[in-house]
């Protein structure tokens, strides 16, 4: 009689190891990386790092350059499940990644936490497959010593939590396919033409899994949207122990104002951090923003990409000027109809900011194109915004153009400051001539001027008008001592190659100027901005 022939053992794949550098690696695929690194240093805890990390019956080993994996003997699901039950987690109906944590540091706020839970809907979590089950949830904080009552989406579990089977499949058939939730924006280019899907190897899909604990996410507030920054680590060891500290710390920190903002952003705060070996943790950083588009309503694309290899000193210190200067604010809502109350907050930050941080991202002088610069909904950010006109600009957010002063070069403040002279001639004598008249004919004589000498500027479309309008306004306000004085060093900047920077710098001026005394009341007294308002 023939003896029963057993099944034979499958065989255990090879461990598996994640070379930072190896091709296909994008930046993208290379924050993943960075993001299982962190994760591990998570599960560590505050044992001596780096060292080999206890995965079920494997171990998982963390270099500069490399991640290791070693099964243990077992099959690779008894590794790679524990590795993601301890790094995506749910808790209280809000995701929680402990690797965006220092070892043994405390979990935020449940308003922070929801901020932040929110932050990654609307960036890796934006499809409804994505996240499973939850009810809202209700919080109750403060926002300016009001009390605010939030209702916030809450889930049971979301993607990656069994994200694990799809390395499995890479492994056991060489590649996998991962949804739009491993790469957010983008899409598959021809749909049912295999040639355009992007597979992924076993390592590749590590790495996507982890991408949303490697990238820092935002909340895009003025294109109801999100942003994420994508770091790669040129260290794995030391990034590990840098990424906690780019998690923002408070709600305000959730949102950017931009792309450029958000990279920015993460610059300043591993300039802050990063001292000693963690200095050269990261090397690129690329920012993207994703909004709704008319031609897409249920996934946020791609609008906007922000790429740094690395930032100069001087531009981070002019990112700070500004980030202080114009920080993001937390706003009351309010109810609409007759409820009372109020309906939760928003977070508001500044199309200035945006502006200026867009140019400084870009290596461009922090005003460049300030005449003719937009928002996306087509407002002029040199324009004061009213009821009824196409500005951007509020009245308190001169203090920010008045921050970047110094950072012009000499003839430009030396310009600037030879038309803040002359706007000080022409707002006194209108002040002069209107003392005893009612406040409102002396708000229309100041908001009529002011609107002049704008479209002036604004509407200079050549070195010969932007001459002509800075003369017009000289000549009408008397003795000028800076112009005077300085008159050979402000000359070039009204040539043929320089006048664009003339008519920015005179807008600059305008939207800068305070005034002194009572003029400076009537001046405040005269501006009709509306109050800054969420996005519609």
């Amino acid at each position: 009689m023939a003896k029963a022939v057993s099944p034979r053992k499958k065989a255990l794949p090879a461990p598996l190891t994640i070379r930072l550098y190896a091709p296909g690696m994008t930046p993208l695929l290379r924050a993943g990386a960075g993001g299982v690194a962190a994760a591990l240093r998570a599960i560590h805890g505050e044992a001596p790092w780096p060292s080999p990390v206890k995965l079920g019956p494997g171990t998982a080993t963390v270099s500069p350059e490399a991640i290791h994996l070693d099964w243990g003997g077992e099959s690779p699901e008894a590794t790679l499940k524990p590795l993601f039950d301890a790094s995506f987690r749910v808790k209280q109906g809000f995701i929680d990644l402990p690797g965006t944590r220092r070892p043994g540091a405390p979990e935020p706020r449940p308003e922070l936490a929801a901020a932040l839970h929110e932050a990654l809907k609307v960036t890796f979590l934006q499809h409804g497959k994505s996240t499973q089950g939850g009810t809202r949830k209700r919080l109750t904080f403060e926002v300016d010593d009001q009390p605010v009552v939030v209702e916030s989406q809450a889930y049971a579990s979301f993607v990656h939590q069994g994200a694990w089977r799809s390395v499995l499949e890479a492994l056991d058939s060489g590649t996998t396919v991962l949804a739009s939730w491993a790469y957010p924006g983008a899409a598959e280019r021809h749909i049912g033409v295999r040639a355009t899907k992007v597979e992924y190897t076993a390592e590749e899909a590590l790495c996507a899994c982890f991408a949303l604990l490697g990238c820092v996410s935002y909340k895009l507030p003025q294109l109801r949207g999100g942003a994420f920054v994508a770091l790669a680590p040129t260290d794995l060891v030391r990034f590990a122990d840098l990424r906690p500290a780019l998690t923002p710390g408070t709600l305000r920190d959730v949102a950017v104002a931009g792309a450029s903002d958000a990279v920015l952003a993460v610059r300043l705060a591993m300039k802050l951090e990063a001292k000693g070996r963690l200095a050269k943790a990261v090397g690129t950083a690329e920012a993207v923003a994703l909004r709704q588009m008319p031609w897409n309503a249920q996934q946020k694309i791609r609008s906007a990409v922000v790429r740094q290899d690395s930032v100069p000193e001087g531009v981070l210190d002019r990112y700070a000027a500004v980030a202080a200067a114009l920080p993001h604010t937390l706003r009351v809502r309010k109810p609409e109809g007759k409820a009372q109350g109020n309906a939760g907050y928003f977070i508001a930050t500044s199309a200035l900011r945006a502006f200026i941080t867009e140019n400084l991202a870009a290596s461009r002088p922090w005003f460049a194109d300030f005449a003719t610069a937009t928002t996306a909904e087509g407002r002029f950010i040199h324009y004061f915004r009213g009821r009824d006109n196409l500005g951007a600009l509020l009245w308190d957010e001169r203090k920010g153009l008045i921050a970047m002063h110094p950072y012009l070069g000499e003839a430009e403040q030396w310009l600037v400051q030879s038309v803040h002279l002359a706007l000080r001639g022409r707002f006194k004598s209108i002040y002069d001539d209107t003392k005893e008249s009612p406040k409102a004919t002396r708000s229309n004589r100041f908001k009529g001027e002011r609107e002049r000498l704008r479209l002036s500027f604004a509407g200079a479309k050549t070195p010969e008008q932007v001459r002509a309008a800075l003369a017009d306004l000289w000549s009408r306000a008397g003795t000028n001592r800076e112009l005077q004085a300085h008159w050979k060093d402000i000359l070039p900047l009204l040539g043929p190659e320089r006048w664009r920077e003339a008519r920015d710098l005179a807008l600059v001026a305008l939207a800068s100027y305070q005034g002194r005394g009572d003029e400076a009341v009537a001046l405040a007294d005269a501006d009709d901005a509306s109050d800054v308002s969420e996005p519609s």
